[in-house]
């Protein structure tokens, strides 16, 4: 019995050299980002985490794995070199929860079964790729016949891009570290020390001083119209140096094919709307729903030129919103301030789903007004789809009657039943003059 003892020890010592051979991936701490929260009444615009991705040098040794109480190492893993896009993961979530956390205001929800219509609306779009990972796993119940467990530390180095939907181009390059660590054994435990490096690397970005300037809108950039029940009044700014050209009776007939001349492409994230000009300084309408909260869109006329405008107005309940070029000797529309006539010709103007189909004309007939909470509307079946949302709607003489604003479906399809804000109506909700 005691040569057979001698014989296990010696045949165990035997073994710690080659256990030895494999060591544990070095794991450093590392301090937690000081994460200020953002001032009382801050704007911020809006953020989306539109791609994730893992690229390593092809043989750099990732992770080990071990698999009994002692946790010392028994296989080891090592990066193929191939991108991985983890736009689907569950890490997309993770950033998304710290960003929210942190007071940012984040659209589209990677937890959503379809596609989320808010994502379009991101003035600055996140892409990371997790380029170094180091992990130590640890399974201490394995040897034990429970597989299940396990527990871990972790580095990541995550390169980040921000991209600004507006000017199109990246705009800040950022390289954060994270490290967590997870000392008691979970099931799925090696996951969550993954969710836990991932959070501390994407919490380096959010506290990072220059991202934080990018997200904030700088103060008075464009008022809000309050928001008020219905019958109530208040006083709001008038913009008296906005000077609409309003039609008269010797007011001249424009040509539909030179109106589309006047109507723009408001691009906002990777969706579009439309607009139109109507002052030759440069201002613009459009509606809230199309620009949101966002301070800065990118417009184009019918010729492809392409600018950058500012939203300087905007009313959410009236769902109008108002935009400055900076630029002259641009061509506005007429404003028409009498109703139109029930049963007279109306014609849209707008890109209907695709931006290759700005300047499109559509038309129908006025079908009358009709008084809806946030005020009255326009009734047509001229026909309109998404995209048209902004666009002026015209009389036979060419001149504004009103604003694109929505339209009723069934199943998905357009039965002819659209509405329009009197363009009247929306100004003044603005605060613009109709009056000579």
């Amino acid at each position: 019995m005691r040569c057979r003892s001698i014989l296990v020890c010696l045949l165990l010592l035997s073994c710690l050299p080659l256990a030895g051979c494999m060591k544990k991936l070095r794991v450093d701490p590392v301090p937690e980002p000081d994460l200020q929260s953002f001032e009382l009444g801050a704007r911020i615009r809006a953020i989306s985490i539109q791609k994730l991705t893992q690229k390593m040098r092809r043989g750099e040794l990732t992770t080990t794995v071990a698999y009994d109480s002692f946790c010392v190492p028994q296989k080891v893993g090592a990066s193929d070199g191939v991108r991985y896009d983890l736009r689907d993961d569950e890490l997309l979530e993770v950033f998304n929860d710290e960003a929210t956390d942190n007071g940012f205001k984040v659209t589209g929800n990677p937890r959503t079964l379809f596609e989320d219509p808010g994502r379009s609306y991101a003035e600055l779009w996140i892409g990371g790729n997790i380029s170094e990972l180091r992990r130590n796993i640890c399974f201490p119940l394995a040897d034990w016949g429970n597989p299940l467990p396990s527990k871990g530390e972790a580095n990541m180095v995550v390169d980040w891009e921000v991209y600004s939907t507006v000017d199109r181009q990246v705009v800040l390059r950022r390289t954060t570290t994270g490290y967590g660590k997870l000392d008691s054994a979970m099931d799925g435990g090696s996951a969550e020390v993954l969710r836990i490096t991932f959070a501390h690397a994407a919490r380096g970005l959010l506290a990072d001083e220059e991202f934080r300037k990018l997200v904030t809108m700088p103060d008075g950039s464009a008022y809000m119209a309050p928001q008020l029940t219905q019958g109530q009044e208040a006083a709001r700014p008038v913009l008296a140096d906005v000077r609409v050209q309003l039609a008269g009776p010797d007011t001249p007939r424009v040509p539909l094919d030179s109106v589309r001349n006047s109507v723009v492409l408001v691009q906002v994230g990777d969706g579009h709307g439309s607009g139109f000009v109507i002052t030759g300084d440069g201002y613009m309408l459009t509606n809230y729903h199309v620009v949101k909260e966002a301070e800065r869109v990118r417009v184009r006329f019918q010729n492809g030129a392409s600018v950058i405008v500012r939203v300087v107005a905007r009313d959410q309940r009236r769902d109008v919103a108002l935009l400055k070029a900076e630029m002259d000797g641009l061509r506005p529309l007429h404003v028409q301030v009498a109703d139109v006539a029930t049963g007279d010709e109306v014609f849209p103007v707008g890109a209907p789903m695709l931006e290759t189909l700005s300047g499109t004309i559509s038309r129908g007939i006025a079908s009358g007004y009709r008084r809806e909470p946030e005020g009255r509307v326009l009734q047509s079946d001229a026909t309109i789809f998404g995209g048209n949302s902004g666009g002026p709607l015209v009389d036979r003489n060419g001149h504004v009657v009103a604003i694109t604003v929505s339209g009723m479906q069934e199943n998905g399809v357009p039965i002819g039943v659209n509405f329009f804000i009197p363009i009247v109506e929306a100004l003044k909700k603005l605060g613009i003059p109709t009056t000579p």
